[in-house]
């Protein structure tokens, strides 16, 4: 039985990024993709050399920060602000449901396929940059539309890297169940949920599958992180469920190997 346990948005701000490094370090966290386009980026891929035991990939991030492309060759992603339409201004001005956003039946993409290949391999290109090798796997964040996957399917081709939604098919990974995030997800939802019980309840699901996947989002809770994204406190929950001693002994327990993307290769 084997656990491909992922973190999502790795480098989103400095604490983030250091909180996801304790998941490293102290928990089970083995997967993890980069945020390039961040003030922390740079910061957050010079830590993450101290961990190779954990596999470094790439989050590409649409709707947080600012783009890696200049605003004129992308203007339907980039605000004239310089920075991302969120994830919420996209649902809102395309005049669709975050659900309706998420499947491949959309009448109109709000991501125009030219411009969003430009700004994704842009952003591949700095992570090559700030790591000094390709991401060891590939994958969309938040929203993904059709034209978002294929622009990242077009990029695992080229550049020979997993793509995270094709590999857990190709491997016939079961996705292990998660309550726990929410949209919307005010804080005091965030407050009130009990992420190291929810995972515990679902854990046993494991045990029934050759591979599973787990995704969270660890991290520390930092003021840069309230004004970039809506998952805030949950982080820090997260985070206390992949260091947490009854996961980890359920793990060791059962004989889990906790393996990476580089593993199937």
């Amino acid at each position: 039985m084997k656990l491909l346990f992922q973190s999502d948005d790795y480098g989103i701000t400095e604490g983030a990024a250091c909180g996801a490094l304790k998941g490293i370090r102290d928990g089970l966290v083995r997967n993890t993709g980069l945020f390039v386009n961040m003030p922390s980026s740079r910061f957050a891929a010079e830590q993450i050399k101290d961990y190779p035991q954990c596999c470094f990939g790439i989050d590409i991030n649409l709707v947080a920060g600012k783009p890696i492309s200049p605003v004129d060759q992308i203007p339907n992603l980039g605000k004239p602000s310089g920075e991302f339409y969120t994830s919420g201004e996209i649902v809102a001005k395309s005049d669709v449901s975050l659900m309706e956003i998420k499947t491949d039946g959309m009448e109109n993409d709000p991501y125009p396929y030219e411009e969003t290949l430009i700004e994704a391999e842009n952003q591949v290109k700095r992570f090559i940059e700030l790591v000094g090798k390709k991401p060891g796997y590939i994958q969309g964040h938040s929203l993904m539309t059709p034209n978002i996957n294929k622009a990242i399917e077009t990029l695992a081709e080229k550049y020979e890297i997993p793509y995270t939604m094709n590999f857990l098919k190709e491997y016939d990974f079961h996705w292990v169940t998660i309550t726990w995030y929410l949209r919307p997800f005010p804080v005091e939802k965030q407050l009130q949920m009990d992420v190291e019980a929810g995972v515990m309840e679902s854990i046993h699901e494991v045990l029934e599958h050759e591979n599973s996947f787990l995704v969270s989002h660890v991290g520390f809770v930092d003021e840069d992180l309230f004004r970039c994204s809506n998952y805030t406190i949950i982080r820090a929950k997260d985070l206390h469920m992949a260091c947490s001693p009854r996961l980890k002994a359920f793990i060791e327990e059962h004989n889990v190997e906790l393996v990476t993307y580089d593993d199937f290769k």
